[in-house]
């Protein structure tokens, strides 16, 4: 777990992004249970999910999503994925979820039950499958590398 959180902070270049391992901290397996643990712990922080839109199409099959989704605002970043697969997530199938496509730049006020589509920078092909191979194999993955 820890050499992939290092290889996921060598590819950080802000600043305000910051890469834990507070699962283990937490004592927390599942996503849904990190994120309650997390705003019972931290009342006053904002948390949004931010991740590739590669996860969007198994995301459905995660323990209680659909709860997840409306508990914290969701932003998806543009990955290289199957084409339609962001068109045709299990997301759209729950009401009450707004939607939003954004561009390069935008700044909306991120809310919980709002889903964030953006797709207007560089793709990176970098994936997690990657980096837990790559820990896996005990290699040493560098930016430059991907």
């Amino acid at each position: 777990m820890h050499l992939r959180a290092d290889m996921c902070r060598a590819l950080i270049k802000n600043p305000h992004i910051i890469v834990s391992t507070i699962e283990k901290e937490l004592k927390t397996t599942r996503t849904f249970d990190t994120i309650t643990a997390l705003q019972s712990s931290f009342s006053g922080t904002d948390f949004i999910w931010l991740s590739g839109t590669d996860i969007v199409y198994e995301f459905r099959k995660w323990y209680k999503w659909r709860q997840l989704a409306k508990s914290i605002p969701f932003a998806f970043i543009g990955r290289p994925t199957k084409d339609g697969v962001v068109r045709k997530n299990a997301f759209y199938q729950i009401n009450g979820l707004k939607h939003t496509n954004l561009s390069t730049g935008a700044h909306p006020p991120l809310k919980k039950g709002h889903i964030y589509w953006l797709f207007g920078e560089n793709m990176n092909p970098t994936s997690s499958t990657l980096l837990r191979n790559s820990s896996d194999a005990g290699c040493d993955l560098k930016p430059k590398d991907v």
